[in-house]
C-alpha cells in the first residue's frame, strides 16, 4: 500500500510540468513573435513553484487520504478539495498573496491531487 501511494505522489509531481507547458503554449501563441523563450520561461517558473505541490501533497492530500481510507469514506471530491486548499494556503504563505500566481498555484496543486487519484485507480 505504501509503495502504491509513493508511486501516486511521484505521478502527482508531474502537474507543474503540465501546467507550465499549457501556460507556455498559451503565452507563445498569444504573444506573436515571442518565440520559444517565453515557453521555456513559463515551464521553468511552474517547475520552480513545484514545492507548493509537494507541500500540499505532504500536509493535506496524503494525510487526508489516509484518514478517509482508514474510515472507509474515500471520496474523490474531498481529495481534490484538500489539494485545492493546500495549494491556496501554501501559495498564500510562501509565494503569492493575490492575483494570477495564487490561482495558477492552486490549480497546479488541484491537478496534482487529481493525478494522485488517477494513480490510485491506475495502480490498483
Amino acid at each position: 500500500m505504501k509503495l502504491k501511494i509513493a508511486k501516486c505522489v511521484l505521478l502527482s509531481l508531474l502537474s507543474p510540468v503540465f501546467v507550465g507547458c499549457v501556460l507556455g503554449l498559451y503565452f507563445t501563441v498569444t504573444n506573436a513573435g515571442a518565440g520559444i523563450n517565453v515557453f521555456i520561461s513559463m515551464v521553468a517558473i511552474a517547475i520552480s513553484n513545484a514545492y507548493i505541490v509537494g507541500l500540499s501533497m505532504a500536509v493535506f492530500v496524503v494525510p487526508g487520504y489516509w484518514f478517509l481510507h482508514k474510515n472507509s469514506k474515500v471520496r474523490f471530491d474531498m481529495i481534490l478539495m484538500l489539494g485545492m486548499l493546500g495549494g491556496a494556503v501554501f501559495s498564500y504563505v510562501f509565494s503569492a498573496k493575490e492575483g494570477g500566481a495564487l490561482l495558477i498555484n492552486t490549480i497546479m496543486a488541484t491537478l496534482a491531487a487529481g493525478l494522485f487519484l488517477y494513480g490510485l485507480r491506475r495502480f490498483a
